[in-house]
């Protein structure tokens, strides 16, 4: 039944090439946080950056790309630092610092 499902923020890893190889159907989805069925996403008002678990890369990410999925959350876990229930105000998000502010 749903009541003992799991859920997770996640975003999509847009290192397509590293995680082509294991699985040509499905995108890599990085864990930020755990969540549940009907929670709203929480409220995000600049790109964030984001390391993957798996290939090791970090992008920027906007708040649109924060996804739920049903899923169980990888062991170890540490939730990202925007998704920390204790504070946030340690972990400031601002605008793209790369110069000329793209995104990678």
């Amino acid at each position: 039944m749903w009541e003992d499902s799991r859920y997770c923020w996640v975003v999509l890893c847009k290192n397509h090439w590293f995680h082509v190889r294991k699985n040509i159907l499905f995108r890599h989805r990085i864990v930020l946080a755990e969540t549940d069925a009907v929670t709203p996403r929480p409220t995000i008002n600049a790109h964030f950056r984001v390391r993957c678990d798996e290939c090791g890369k970090e992008y920027f990410y906007k708040p649109s790309e924060v996804l739920r999925f049903e899923q169980e959350p990888p062991e170890p876990f540490n939730p990202h630092p925007l998704f920390r229930e204790e504070s946030t105000d340690s972990h400031p998000v601002g605008p793209d610092p790369s110069p000329g502010g793209t995104m990678h």
